[in-house]
C-alpha cells in the first residue's frame, strides 16, 4: 500500500480482515445487533502507529499498511461533514507535553478524571452509548482505546412519512415483531444482486448529505446501502461484505415474468437504530497486533512503557424518514398513524416495480461518496427501532 492511495486501500482491506473475526466471534456477535466503523478503527491503528516504534510499530503497519497519509485520510472522510470520529487513549500516565500539539487524531487522558460523561463532552456529537467504566483500566501501566463514532445526514430523497406501513419483522430466533417500515421507489439503476457462496444478496443503494444544510461545497454525497440475503443460509459476514462490495461487481435486478424489467424498485425499510460497543483487542491480536497488549512501544505518546489493556469501539446510527441521526438520546416513538393506508398514487402504483421488503435479519453500509471507503457497516439481527444493550465489556 503506498501513501498517494490516502488510505482508502488500507481501510478495505482492514474492512476484509475484520469482518472474518468480528462475526466469527460469539461474544460479538452470538445472534445480536452488531454495529461498526472500519474506517473509524483504521484511524485510531494509524494513531497508535505514527507513535509505536520498533516491533511493535512493524506489528501495526501490517494491519494499517505503510500509507503514512492519516492526515489526508481525516481531512477525506470528514469533508462531507457527516462522519464524525473521536479516538482518546485513557491512561493515568502522564502523556509527552507536546503530544497534544501534534496532529494525530487521537488525544490523551485520565481514567480518574474522565467518565463517560466527560468522553462524551471531548467528543462533540459522538454521544453513543458507552456501557462500560473507563475507571475498570489498571491505572499502573496500562490505557484504553477508545473510538467513538456519530454519523448524521439527510436522505437526498426523503421518505414520505404518510406511506410509513406495519411490517412484520421475523428476527433470527424466528419470531416475528410487526414495525413500522418506510416505503419508496428507488431507481432501479440503484439495485443489484450479488453471489455469494451460499445464495444471492440483494443490495439496495440510498444516497445522503450533511444535515441542516451544512454540506460542503462540491462535496458529494455518503452512500447507504442495505443488502438482504435471498435465505437464512446466507450468513451476515457474506451479507454485510456484499453492502461493501463495489456496484460493479453486481447484477441487474430483475422482475417477474408479469411484470417485466422493472422501472424502479419498491423498497420497505423499517426505521433502525443501531449501537454498541466492541472489544476489538481480541480481533487485532488474531489479525498478528499482539504487543501493543503486552509490552506497548509508544515513545511519540508516553515517556514510560504504556500497553493497552483494551480497544474499545463505540458507534450509533439511527435511520428515520428524513436520514440518519445518531443525536437522539431515545429511540423514536413508533408512529403507525399512515399504516395500511391505500393511496392510489402512492410508492409503486404508477411505476412497475420489483418489491425489496427488509422483513428478515440483513445488513447496512455506510460508503464514502465514492462508494470505496466503509465508513460504517453494521447486521439488524433482532427487532429494528428497539435497542437493547448488549452486556457489559469485562
Amino acid at each position: 500500500m503506498q501513501a498517494e492511495n490516502n488510505g482508502t486501500e488500507a481501510i478495505s482491506a482492514l474492512a476484509e480482515l475484520w469482518l472474518e473475526s468480528l462475526f466469527d466471534d460469539p461474544a460479538t456477535h452470538g445472534g445480536r445487533d452488531v454495529i461498526c466503523s472500519p474506517a473509524a478503527l483504521w484511524l485510531a491503528l494509524t494513531a497508535l502507529e505514527a507513535c509505536a516504534d520498533g516491533a511493535t510499530r512493524d506489528e501495526l503497519r501490517g494491519v494499517v499498511g505503510p500509507v503514512g497519509a492519516q492526515g489526508t485520510a481525516v481531512r477525506e472522510l470528514g469533508r462531507n461533514d457527516v462522519f464524525v470520529t473521536a479516538t482518546r487513549m485513557l491512561s493515568q500516565v502522564r502523556p509527552r507535553p507536546e503530544f497534544h500539539t501534534r496532529s494525530y487524531g487521537i488525544t490523551v487522558g485520565q481514567p480518574g478524571l474522565d467518565g463517560p460523561s466527560g468522553l462524551h463532552r471531548w467528543a462533540p456529537g459522538t454521544n453513543a452509548p458507552l456501557s462500560w467504566a473507563p475507571q475498570r483500566a489498571d491505572p499502573a501501566r496500562c490505557a484504553l482505546l477508545v473510538s467513538t463514532v456519530a454519523l448524521e445526514a439527510e436522505w437526498e430523497r426523503p421518505f414520505d412519512p404518510c406511506f410509513t406501513r406495519e411490517l412484520l419483522f421475523t428476527d433470527v430466533g424466528g419470531v416475528a415483531h410487526p414495525v413500522p417500515a418506510m416505503v419508496a421507489e428507488v431507481p432501479v439503476e440503484d439495485a443489484w444482486t450479488l453471489v455469494r457462496p451460499r445464495g444471492r444478496v440483494t443490495v439496495i443503494e440510498l444516497r445522503a448529505r450533511a444535515a441542516g444544510g451544512r454540506a460542503v461545497p462540491a462535496a458529494g454525497p455518503v452512500r447507504v446501502r442495505f443488502a438482504l440475503g435471498e435465505n437464512r443460509q446466507v450468513p451476515p459476514a457474506e451479507v454485510l461484505a456484499a453492502a461493501w462490495a463495489p456496484a460493479a461487481h453486481g447484477k441487474v435486478l430483475r422482475g417477474s415474468r408479469a411484470t417485466g424489467r422493472p422501472e424502479a424498485v419498491l423498497l420497505e425499510l423499517p426505521r433502525l437504530w443501531l449501537s454498541g460497543d466492541i472489544d476489538a483487542s481480541p480481533h487485532l491480536t488474531a489479525l498478528g497486533v499482539d504487543r501493543v497488549f503486552s509490552a506497548s512501544e509508544l515513545p511519540g505518546m508516553f515517556s514510560e512503557p504504556v500497553h493497552c489493556e483494551r480497544v474499545v469501539q463505540s458507534c450509533v446510527v439511527r435511520f428515520g424518514e428524513e436520514g440518519m441521526s445518531s443525536r437522539t438520546a431515545a429511540c423514536p416513538a413508533e408512529d403507525r398513524s399512515g399504516a395500511n393506508r391505500n393511496y392510489l398514487d402512492g410508492p409503486g402504483q404508477l411505476l412497475r416495480t420489483v418489491p425489496v421488503r427488509l422483513d428478515r435479519p440483513f445488513a447496512v453500509a455506510v460508503l464514502d461518496e465514492s462508494g470505496v471507503i466503509p465508513l460504517l457497516g453494521g447486521y439488524q439481527a433482532g427487532r429494528p427501532g428497539a435497542p437493547v444493550p448488549g452486556p457489559p465489556l469485562e
